[in-house]
């Protein structure tokens, strides 16, 4: 499998600290963003494979640094991440191709599960 590379758009330090240590525990090379601008600046310099972002953040929301990630080419998979887990919120999401949206806080174990599954339907699509 070739190194994953991850985008993390997490505003909080010690979220983005958290994300980033899982991340590279995992083998991936991980970049993180401040901001929702930072974000898709670093995605416009650099294709990730995967991005983490919060919802809430300082300048654009999450949810549209979701939806241009998604409408990007390739579109990224994306997870959303909030402390404010409404329905709303998780419709709005999924609307805009989430590929999941988890509370604050969460398990690691439920940022890890998801990565493996992102990385195990890219193996599949590349040796397919």
């Amino acid at each position: 499998m070739k190194k994953c590379r991850v985008l993390i758009v997490e505003d909080e330090q010690s979220v983005a600290d958290a994300l980033r240590i899982i991340m590279e525990d995992e083998g991936c090379d991980v970049s993180v963003a401040i901001s929702g601008l930072d974000g898709l600046e670093q995605d416009a310099r650099r294709e990730f494979d995967l991005a983490i972002t919060d919802v809430n953040l300082p300048d654009v929301s999450g949810l549209e640094v979701l939806r241009r990630l998604r409408e990007s080419s390739p579109p990224r998979p994306v997870i959303v991440i909030t402390a404010h887990y409404t329905p709303e919120i998780v419709s709005a999401a999924k609307e805009h191709g989430a590929l999941a949206v988890l509370p604050k806080p969460f398990f690691p174990s439920d940022i890890i599960n998801l990565v493996r599954q992102v990385f195990s339907d890219m193996d599949g699509v590349s040796q397919g």
